[in-house]
């Protein structure tokens, strides 16, 4: 069972924030921009620390004497949300200083949480450090001098949230707490390797379970204090080359090691690109709500050059052929010279992390009402009514909508409730359920 703590991102504009965020989950997903007033919704995103597992929520710049109806929505949307958090980041500005609304806010935060911490940005060199202590006039008892921008002591900010969250509950592990990645692919794409790499130089190996190449081989290894059964599954041949029986079994034997796993990642051979055969192992694992990761293999046979330029045209042409799981992310790795192995290995915890997302329900519900608020379902006579969302699982999330008359509800009304879904929290690489149900009755 992972935890639900919760930090919330506050400061004034163009302080940092969104820049402390993406540092935080690793990813680029809020738009960072010298412009004051660029982030103005909230944003979510999962973080895994120190074995630790908790939320962050990015806000828009809080100005309380400006008379934008925008800036001021963002402060009564903070006001709400603050009983859903638990721990409050407040970033200023170390090349500023202290200003007025700085105070402002932090006797904005003082009076509606007693767990708070203050992050000074942008103190980028060892001068504005020491500057940067000025804020203990706050009085405040601890300050965090970082640098997002050169990932200055962001490792501090983590280390000090981490030793704030709870610790689980000890039990015994099972089956459930163990997570089964299958390395798959078609013949030859470099997926054997891959599997070697991992269970021999990336962590400590647990156990090892051998079977044969034709079948699968599966390792169980510890990655930050996560545990892994990877599972070489055989290479997928197009049916017309297929020669032996043993051969079409080993086909059968990896859409079954597909559907017991419960994250896929998809090898690609980068030189050869993708196959007809990839779409169809990469829609068997869709169609059964497995987490993914797409990893193009071989890239160190593409000239060092021209990598960058070539690397956006690939991430487009994967995205086209795939244009059903445009969540997936995309990791650009050569098993053979051991190249960005250390980035796959990060984007297997945090899409394992999203696929266990569990959304506090009163959050869950303030997005799913902004949601419907912007865009109402609606039928010819308009009797439809929709009344509330809940998780109902994980592995994959699994939501709920209740609603009056199910059959009147669109499923592309539901792609749109994803894709909100998606836009707050994430949910990288993860497919969703999301199902309806009529009040009192059972879910479809």
């Amino acid at each position: 069972m992972k935890n639900n703590f919760t930090v919330l991102i506050l400061g004034r504009e163009n302080v940092g924030k969104s820049s402390i965020f993406n540092k935080i989950i690793k990813q680029q997903k809020a738009i960072v921009d010298d412009l004051p007033g660029v982030t103005r919704d909230r944003l979510y995103g999962e973080v895994a620390w120190d074995r630790k597992n908790f939320t962050v929520v990015d806000t828009g710049g809080i100005l309380f004497d400006d008379k934008n109806v925008i800036k001021s929505l963002i402060i009564k949307d903070i006001e709400k949300i603050f009983k859903d958090v638990d721990l409050v980041m407040l970033v200023v500005d170390a090349q500023a200083g202290i200003l007025p609304d700085d105070k402002r806010i932090f006797e904005f935060v003082k009076k509606n949480t007693d767990n708070y911490m203050l992050v000074v940005n942008k103190a980028d060199n060892e001068r504005l450090v020491n500057e940067s202590y000025e804020f203990y006039n706050l009085g405040v008892d601890k300050i965090f001098p970082i640098s997002a921008a050169h990932s200055y002591a962001i490792d501090d900010v983590l280390d000090y949230i981490a030793a704030q969250v709870p610790e689980e509950k000890p039990d015994e592990k099972s089956a459930d707490d163990i997570v089964k990645l299958a390395i798959v692919g078609k013949e030859n794409v470099g997926k054997s390797m891959l599997f070697n790499t991992i269970i021999n130089e990336e962590r400590a190996i647990v156990t090892d379970i051998p079977g044969t190449t034709r079948d699968s081989i599966d390792s169980m290894i510890e990655i930050n204090g996560s545990f892994f059964l990877i599972i070489d599954t055989a290479g997928v041949k197009r049916r017309k080359n297929i020669r032996e029986k043993v051969e079409g079994f080993s086909m059968g034997r990896t859409f079954v090691n597909i559907k017991r796993a419960d994250m896929v990642v998809h090898v690609i051979d980068a030189i050869e690109g993708i196959q007809e055969i990839d779409k169809k192992i990469i829609g068997y694992a869709f169609e059964n709500f497995k987490a993914m990761i797409i990893a193009v293999n071989k890239w160190d046979l593409v000239a060092e050059k021209d990598r960058d330029r070539i690397k956006k045209e690939y991430i487009e042409y994967v995205k086209f052929n795939f244009k059903f799981i445009d969540f997936v992310p995309i990791v650009f790795i050569s098993a053979r010279e051991k190249m960005g192995l250390d980035k796959l290995i990060d984007i297997v915890i945090y899409v394992e992390n999203q696929y266990n997302f569990r959304v506090k329900t009163s959050i869950l519900n303030k997005v799913f009402q902004e949601a419907v608020y912007q865009n109402a379902p609606s039928d010819k006579r308009g009797s439809l009514k929709v009344y509330y969302m809940t998780q109902a699982s994980v592995k994959p999330p699994t939501f709920v909508v209740f609603v009056n008359q199910k059959k009147k509800l669109h499923f592309s009304y539901l792609r749109y409730l994803e894709n909100q879904l998606r836009a707050h929290f994430g949910f990288e690489g993860v497919p969703l359920k999301i199902k309806i149900r009529e009040k009192g009755k059972k879910a479809t």
